[in-house]
């Protein structure tokens, strides 16, 4: 017994491990490819010194980082809300997120805040400001939803009913919005942000990026004992010896505040939330010691290759790295379910 459960952890810190320096690798991978200049030209163009390959090369070289840290949040944040949820279908997004994110890019761009918009376009003095605006309205969702929840019991149902009902509300005052008040170029604005793309995120935001990342990756490891236990149920987490209202109030925290932070700076991505969940558990199991750290893994690994294909694919057009990635990502998630994937199980 001792001897399998040794070597079931050898495998998983060892696909922990693959996962990982896939990750890393994919970065100069990726970095490769692009609208200007194709691989070979990027060798050519190094060998030589040539300034502009190496000015391309730092712009893609951001959008990896970018795509490196917002795959990471939005990949544990899945597995997080997942197991407060007691659904593998549920995501950050289920919150109504996305809804609250887009009114609050609408709400900035009606006040014009940190930009100005005229009949034929918008520019913005601070685009950061979006951001904030996008920050702070998905924050007041969440809130608003677990202050509903937990006048019900803060129990998965209770999620569920609060989440769509404050959805449905954000999305009525966000059409209503777009419908009386944004001209025509604000309303592309709003509907361009909400594909989601990371050339969006300059420096600035990814300065923002990285100084939240080490408080949210540390916040998403940290609770994986309670996420096995809310999973097997209220009552067994109770009788274990942890408040399973109070833990999943953090857990859907926690998890809000990684989505919140990516969708502010690139937009709604909402699609990895589910799809790096699921591929993290058919490869590792359903432990959260394993299950968080490989799924933020594999959101960065899906993220970067998206990425990579959105530049290149109709080049030079650069798609926004929402519509390949839910291209992508729908035929794998429905091969995943034709293959009688993982039921949601918990696993050893």
């Amino acid at each position: 017994m001792a001897q399998r459960v040794y070597e079931l952890f050898e495998k998983r810190v060892s696909l922990l491990l693959v996962l990982a320096a896939l990750t890393v690798a994919s970065v100069p991978a990726t970095v490769a490819f692009g609208t200007v200049y194709k691989p070979w030209e990027v060798v050519l163009g190094l060998l030589e010194g040539s300034s502009d390959v190496a000015q391309a090369l730092v712009l893609r070289f951001r959008r990896a980082l970018v795509s490196l840290l917002v795959g990471a949040f939005l990949g544990g944040a899945g597995v997080l809300t997942q197991a407060a949820f007691r659904n593998q279908l549920a995501s950050p997004f289920t919150l109504g997120i996305s809804s609250a994110s887009a009114l609050g890019v609408a709400v900035a761009l009606v006040l014009g805040v940190g930009g100005r918009g005229g009949s034929w376009f918008v520019t913005f003095s601070s685009p950061a400001v979006l951001a904030l605006f996008a920050f702070t309205f998905s924050l007041a969702q969440t809130l608003l939803v677990l202050l509903l929840a937990w006048r019900a019991g803060l129990d998965p149902r209770a999620l569920i009913l609060a989440s769509i009902s404050l959805n449905f509300l954000y999305q009525a005052v966000l059409y209503l919005v777009q419908y009386l008040v944004l001209n025509e170029i604000q309303l592309a604005t709003v509907v361009f942000w909400t594909f989601g793309d990371l050339g969006r995120a300059g420096w600035q935001e990814l300065s923002f990026l990285l100084a939240g990342s080490p408080v949210i990756t540390l916040a998403y490891l940290l609770l994986h004992k309670d996420l096995d236990l809310l999973l097997l149920g209220d009552d067994v987490a109770e009788t274990s010896g942890i408040n399973p209202r109070r833990t999943r109030l953090i857990t859907v925290i926690a998890a809000a505040l990684g989505a919140a932070l990516a969708t502010s700076f690139v937009g709604i991505l909402a699609f990895l939330c589910l799809l790096s969940p699921h591929l993290a558990r058919l490869l590792i199991g359903g432990r959260h010691k394993y299950l968080v750290p490989a799924s933020m893994l594999i959101g960065a690994l899906i993220l970067e290759w998206a990425d990579a294909i959105s530049r290149t694919i109709l080049s030079p057009v650069v798609l926004p790295v929402g519509v390949t990635l839910s291209m992508v990502g729908a035929p794998l998630l429905v091969y995943l379910l034709l293959r009688g994937g993982p039921s949601g199980g918990h696993k050893g």
